[in-house]
């Protein structure tokens, strides 16, 4: 009984010790966010309040280093900044832009990024195989979307977003065909992420070209988030022609005999997946 005692007394301070001891919920709640925003669970006000204190957390998990930023991978393999759409970056455009509210509408404040692929199978014609999509430099993948399915009116489909660890802001990388990392996991310039596909609302229809939707939020001194065009970046980013594989991620040991207290969390106001309807409401990217 004396042994138990002192376990269960060692592995209390432990948890007690480690301010990230919640840390696979910290990064499910930047994914509970995007839901909650695109089913219209939470007002702007609200998604902004949550979002803000998540940046939050980051920063003081993972603050800056104030030091020049690594050389910036181009998100396609094998590609280069020729296969971004319109002419110049000008596929990129804020007319009106609100992350957080589904009625603000009219902008595309991304770019996206085109494989040859005329009959539509995610397959590059040239190559003959899928393409990878690739960290563009070194992160913290957020949030992911593995299970997006044909009869859904998600715009985004499959997509990963990854917190800069550099630059500071996020990024978001949607319409895989596949997403192969998990939030939590680090990522390097490089790191395979997925592979380019068509799944999304409007990505998976004829009308649409098979391509990679990249964005990218920077921060300002209030940690609201404000779409930054990256074309003059991509035209300079390296093209790499193989993906590397990012290192597995653990999440922190938890032993199986202690009960945490989830009344001591806070209260964020935002809904478990688990009791989410289906929306009827089709989000914006």
């Amino acid at each position: 009984m004396l042994k138990n005692a002192v376990i269960l007394l060692a592995s209390t301070f432990l948890l007690q010790s480690d301010p990230f001891r919640f840390q696979p919920t910290f990064f499910e709640k930047y994914k509970q966010l995007l839901v909650n925003i695109r089913n219209y669970y939470v007002s702007p006000a609200e998604a902004e309040e949550e979002f803000k204190a998540i940046a939050a957390e980051l920063r003081e998990k993972y603050p800056l280093s104030g030091e020049s930023v690594s050389p910036m991978v181009f998100p396609l393999v094998g590609s280069n900044y020729r296969a971004v759409g319109g002419r110049n970056g000008n596929g990129f455009y804020v007319r009106e832009f609100d992350l957080f509210d589904q009625n603000v509408s009219g902008s595309h404040p991304a770019h996206d990024i085109f494989i040859y692929d005329r009959d539509r199978d995610c397959i590059d014609d040239r190559t003959g195989d899928y393409v990878d999509v690739v960290s563009v430099g070194h992160g913290i993948v957020v949030a992911v979307e593995h299970d997006w399915q044909e009869e859904s009116i998600f715009k985004g489909g499959n997509y990963v977003w990854v917190y800069d660890l550099e630059r500071g802001g996020f990024w978001y990388y949607a319409h895989n065909r596949i997403s192969v990392v998990e939030a939590g996991q680090r990522v390097r310039p490089g790191d395979k992420l997925g592979e380019v596909g068509r799944t999304g609302f409007n990505a998976a229809k004829n009308r649409s070209d098979t391509h990679l939707h990249l964005m990218y939020l920077e921060l300002d001194e209030n940690l609201y988030p404000h779409p930054v065009n990256t074309y003059p970046w991509l035209k300079e980013a390296e093209t790499i022609y193989s993906s590397t594989t990012a290192p597995t991620y653990e999440k922190p040991w938890m032993p199986d005999f202690i009960r945490l207290d989830k009344s001591k969390k806070r209260n964020t106001g935002i809904k478990p997946l688990s009791s989410m309807p289906i929306s009827i409401m089709p989000p914006s990217k």
